[in-house]
């Protein structure tokens, strides 16, 4: 095999497997990447006052429960909007950072992970495909 051969092998490679690989880890980081941002800078708050609570829908219809409501940090500065979750009370402690609350930490955790998970489930895809695809050139090569 020459040597422009097998540099026009490594680059087709790199083309075909190593980067779809890169540009799906790429999107799926920055699709989730606020969830990941939320679930490490938040912290357990205390809720000070809850303003009133609707249960306009559930998680499966995109529109969950929350309650509007204030809390406070651990170092003492305040906190308002709405708090993702059903059947909270002036006194629980929730889930909060700046600009958002919820319940508990599942649903962000539970985010994270189906969703990386679906990004590793298409890029193992992608790159079997590449796989199969080098597989059938290399054989069509062959036959010839």
């Amino acid at each position: 095999m020459s040597e422009k051969a097998r540099k026009s092998g490594v680059l087709s490679l790199v083309f075909s497997i190593v980067l779809p690989f890169l540009v799906f880890i790429g999107i799926v980081g920055a699709l989730l990447g606020s969830s990941i941002g939320e679930l490490s800078t938040g912290e357990d708050v205390t809720v000070t006052e809850i303003s009133g609570c609707t249960a306009e829908g559930s998680a499966v219809n995109g529109r969950p429960p929350y309650c509007s409501g204030k809390w406070r940090f651990a170092d003492g500065r305040p906190g308002s909007g709405r708090i993702l979750g059903e059947e909270i009370a002036a006194g629980d402690t929730v889930f909060a950072g700046d600009g958002f609350a919820y319940r508990t930490r599942s649903p962000l955790i539970w985010k994270i992970s189906a969703g990386g998970a679906l990004g590793l489930f298409l890029a193992g895809m992608v790159m079997v495909g590449g796989v199969m695809y080098r597989l059938d050139v290399g054989k069509r090569r062959c036959e010839d």
